[in-house]
């Protein structure tokens, strides 16, 4: 895998790495009643990145010094995330409130 600058990225480098990929995982089976595997959430994560890369089916929502938050495409609707570019890691899925406090950035 390759992040945006084309450079090689080992996920779950780091400890806190691997306590944002469990906590994403609880979150999305939580909220969205996604039942992701580690493989599952290697290939979002991938899908992701390329949409960064590509700019479709992503919306820039916010961010912080932890993380960005957006909501990204997924199916037939649109899932609001932080995703940590210093861990590379999608951090959590947002509740659905998220979209409905930025409605007027999403593509309606």
């Amino acid at each position: 895998m390759i992040d945006l600058q084309g450079n090689p990225v080992l996920l779950g480098n780091s400890r806190r790495a691997q306590n944002q990929i469990k906590h994403a995982c609880r979150r999305a089976a939580e909220r969205y009643g996604f039942d992701l595997t580690p493989d599952d959430y290697q290939k979002l994560r991938e899908r992701l990145v390329a949409q960064f890369r590509d700019q479709t089916g992503i919306v820039f929502l916010g961010g912080d010094k932890d993380g960005s938050r957006f909501a990204v495409w997924h199916g037939a609707e649109w899932i609001p995330l932080v995703y940590s570019k210093k861990h590379k890691t999608i951090v959590t899925f947002l509740p659905k409130q998220v979209l409905r406090d930025n409605k007027e950035k999403l593509p309606w």
